[in-house]
């Protein structure tokens, strides 16, 4: 069983904390026309109203480094937990594939 994340942070939480403010150089523009991508997608993904798709994985990995699957792998953390968070998964009642003929 994989180890669970307490509150994963969104990928582009991640990107502003590791990638852009650490350098004074570095801006989100900067990285969105180097990804080849509008800066109004990328900006919505530093603010989480976007998420990594399989697309956008390939370019961060050329641009910022890392695989894509380690992208997507981010994104897919955040979902689990998000959904965590509102599903009651403990209220739902497990089907017993032994016992149905």
């Amino acid at each position: 069983m994989a180890l669970q994340q307490h509150n994963p942070p969104h990928p582009g939480a991640l990107i502003q904390r590791t990638y852009i403010k650490p350098f004074r150089e570095i801006s989100g523009n900067n990285i969105a026309d180097r990804l080849g991508v509008a800066r109004s997608t990328f900006n919505r993904l530093l603010n989480g109203v976007s998420d990594v798709s399989p697309e956008m994985a390939v370019r961060l990995s050329g641009v910022l480094g890392g695989s894509a699957e380690s992208w997507l792998t981010l994104q897919e953390s955040y979902d689990l937990w998000k959904a965590r968070q509102t599903v009651d998964w403990q209220s739902l009642e497990r089907i017993n594939f032994n016992k149905v003929a």
